[in-house]
């Protein structure tokens, strides 16, 4: 066990209660004469032991503890003396969920070059839909609570931030005329391709528009524009320039709107300082933080291109294939840095829903209403903690354009929220 896992997990477990005891009053370590005893991992790499993981229910859920293969009859036992022993690890496995290690050793990646879900523990485990680091926090929580005989009030309330990747707003009339030829409908595609000079086609010019709904709804929001509009290895990034009159209107009006502006960094930028640095600068706006195109992530890399722009908070870690939970953890949270054996300064927001997730046929596949059910039962997971649900909805599927549907699913997400009593904040407002 090394003590710089410890010190990982105390600080991520302060963050998700915005509360912070005094340890060492608390006594808590690994040896006998400590007043809460944690137990050392039996094993470094869960993927080897799958069959051997020791699975416990705590508040009515089966979790997994992954480093164990030894079995207790309860998770928590208390002696005579007051001393509270927790029976499982609960400190390298959430070490090794968080910090995203499993990303370090699988080096699967699918043809963009992105971590795939089916290679993961999440997947392995059927645990993607669970919280597993919440729920060891509470672990050590109720622990704390044994030994100190008062109840720890955390300081959170139940959030969402409501994010949008703004990826294409031009081009919806090339998409129409690109379907017919598909269906070999080769007039209709000519007279669309005639007849947009005079009657233009631009379903997705609707920036201004979903931030006047979301505006109306009292939801403050976070729209990640892409800075640049070219092809790298025949993937596309935006389909306009940040210097057109509409998208510059658009940036104005989002900001007026109590919204914020988020850098969408381009294709290839997680993997360079310098080319994201770039794209901060081509944005000429007072950006936060961060969400890279397409999901690209590499967890010690992109980490560091992160940190070196000094940006506040990044929110790319999601599975693009699944909705849940790709570090195990509702909860904003930091990441960790192999190199240094330390946290980053960052914060990462962890990105829960994308909408693409949920319709394409090689993800999920849902339907609008069954994943609106999907949804709910998630939301469902994250308020037990007070954690925070983070939506990425594309303005593509906020247009009556091929994706009404999903526009009202969007509208009916906004209202189940406010039921459930949720907090709306932009990225930055949540982190602060």
């Amino acid at each position: 066990m090394q003590n710089n896992h410890f010190t990982y997990f105390i600080e991520n477990f302060e963050l998700a209660y915005s509360y912070k005891p005094n340890w060492e009053e608390l006594n808590i370590g690994f040896e006998e004469s400590c007043g809460i005893q944690l137990t050392k991992p039996e094993f470094e790499n869960p993927f080897e032991n799958l069959d051997k993981i020791i699975w416990k229910e705590w508040n009515g859920i089966s979790i997994p503890f992954i480093m164990n293969s030894s079995d207790n009859e309860s998770i928590l036992t208390k002696d005579k003396d007051n001393k509270v022993v927790v029976n499982f690890d609960i400190i390298s496995s959430a070490w090794y969920l968080m910090s995203g290690r499993q990303e370090l050793e699988n080096k699967s990646l699918d043809k963009y070059g992105r971590y795939k879900y089916e290679e993961s523990i999440q997947k392995k485990l059927n645990i993607v839909g669970i919280p597993v680091v919440n729920y060891y926090f509470e672990i050590l929580k109720e622990a704390i609570e044994i030994i100190t005989k008062s109840k720890i009030k955390s300081k959170r309330n139940f959030s969402a931030t409501i994010t949008h990747d703004i990826d294409e707003v031009m081009s919806g009339w090339k998409h129409r005329v690109r379907t017919q030829v598909t269906k070999k409908h080769f007039l209709k595609a000519f007279k669309h391709g005639l007849f947009q000079p005079l009657k233009p086609f631009l379903p997705w010019k609707n920036l201004i528009e979903l931030s006047d709904f979301n505006s109306k709804n009292n939801v403050p929001s976070t729209f990640f524009l892409l800075p640049r509009n070219n092809k790298l290895d025949n993937i596309k990034n935006a389909d306009y320039s940040l210097s057109n009159p509409y998208i510059q209107e658009s940036i104005t009006g989002i900001k007026n709107h109590g919204h914020e502006i988020g850098i969408h960094g381009s294709y290839k930028t997680h993997e360079s300082k310098v080319e994201l640095q770039n794209d901060i600068k081509a944005l000429k706006d007072k950006v936060n933080g961060n969400r890279f195109h397409f999901l690209h992530y590499s967890i010690q890399e992109s980490s560091e291109v992160i940190e070196t722009n000094e940006l506040k908070f990044d929110t790319t870690l999601g599975f693009q294939e699944e909705i849940g939970f790709r570090n195990s953890i509702c909860t904003p949270f930091k990441l960790y840095n192999f190199k240094e054996k330390r946290p980053f300064n960052f914060i990462e927001i962890p990105l829960n829903i994308m909408d693409c997730s949920l319709e394409f046929s090689n993800y999920m596949g849902l339907s609008p209403k069954e994943s609106l059910e999907a949804i709910k039962k998630l939301t469902q997971e994250i308020k037990k903690f007070k954690g925070n649900i983070c939506i990425n909805w594309h303005n593509t599927y906020f247009s009556d354009y091929l994706k009404s549907d999903w526009k009202s699913v969007y509208k009916k997400i906004i209202v189940f929220l406010k039921e459930e009593n949720c907090e709306f904040k932009t990225c930055s407002q949540l982190i602060k």
